[in-house]
């Protein structure tokens, strides 16, 4: 059987709203050599009625029915079923421009092990494209200082906004933590496979349509503590490296505090005040590797005000609630 070119896996979950939308886009690209993998979580809708007739529909669509176990494991199942040259994901809420995976492909040039686009951000009805690099650009990490080095990894840490050589992922086992959930499980995968990379490509162009706003698993109340964890396991990895270890532990610090900053602005009014805290301990934890050459002087500032007074940061939410 021909190796198709790329693997799409969807996970899927009580996706009906907007899931054929989603698979409409993906059947529809430019690129028809490809294998459309839907991994079923579990859903208690219609989602898997309906995939089982897109599947009657396109002989490249295989539908994967799990018990629910989380995107984490979904992803991975996905993974494990690919066959694909290079690997790709789209959210089963969300939806991509139709030469996605051709332009993507034909960047990879069948060598490099990361290729990633832009993307477009919806906040209600608001679409608000967010492009990674200004024209196209090649990254090769072992011949990169440490500033450009910081810039990859400053990019918006998703893996749906790209595409990812399938030999390269199973070669270095770089799979998802399958925790409970769904929030931040791309965190840890992400920064490891960027980690891993010795040639990326990226884009200009966006093709990947987010809907962010119908992303409600950082706000229930299982969830918002769980970013902490995908950021242990980073730490966990690195000290696996101890040639990388040094230089990647000060921009793992950076990140950790800008994806706190954000966490903090979606959780529940109620967890906010724990999640101030609980983060305060981990930035004190962590300060040694804190650098101020990361930051604007605002966010330094807050950054401190944080680690050493909580308390401060807790009243700012406590005076918005009012």
């Amino acid at each position: 059987m021909k190796q198709p070119k790329v693997s799409i896996i969807v996970p899927v979950y009580n996706s009906e709203k907007h899931l054929d939308e989603c698979i409409y886009s993906i059947v529809n690209q430019t690129l028809k050599d490809i294998e459309i993998i839907c991994v079923d979580d579990g859903s208690t809708d219609s989602s898997n009625a309906m995939l089982q007739e897109w599947k009657k529909k396109d002989p490249r669509i295989k539908v994967v029915r799990l018990e629910n176990s989380g995107t984490g494991h979904a992803i991975n199942t996905g993974i494990i079923f690919a066959r694909g040259e290079y690997i790709g994901e789209v959210d089963a809420d969300d939806f991509i421009e139709a030469d996605m995976y051709e332009t993507l492909y034909e960047l990879a040039n069948h060598k490099a092990d990361i290729i990633k686009g832009g993307y477009y951000g919806y906040l209600g009805e608001k679409e608000i494209p967010s492009n990674l690099v200004s024209i196209k650009t090649e990254f090769c990490p072992t011949e990169l200082d440490f500033m450009d080095r910081l810039k990859v990894f400053g990019f918006q840490c998703s893996f749906w906004s790209g595409i990812y050589r399938t030999e390269f992922i199973k070669e270095n086992q770089l799979y998802w933590r399958e925790t409970p959930g769904a929030s931040f499980q791309d965190t840890s995968a992400i920064f490891k496979t960027m980690a891993k990379a010795r040639h990326m490509v990226w884009t200009e162009k966006n093709f990947y349509h987010w809907r962010c706003n119908e992303a409600h698993t950082v706000t229930s109340t299982k969830h918002p503590f769980a970013v902490v964890g995908e950021y242990r396991e980073i730490e966990r990895f690195l000290t696996m490296y101890p040639d990388k270890e040094a230089k990647l532990r000060r921009i793992l610090s950076a990140m950790r505090f800008g994806t706190f900053c954000w966490n903090l602005g979606r959780i529940a009014q109620n967890d906010k005040k724990e999640f101030i805290e609980m983060a305060s301990d981990e930035f004190k934890r962590d300060w040694e590797f804190q650098d101020s050459r990361f930051y604007a002087e605002d966010k330094w500032e807050l950054l401190k005000l944080w680690t050493y007074h909580p308390e401060e940061i807790a009243k700012l939410f406590e005076e918005d609630k009012k």
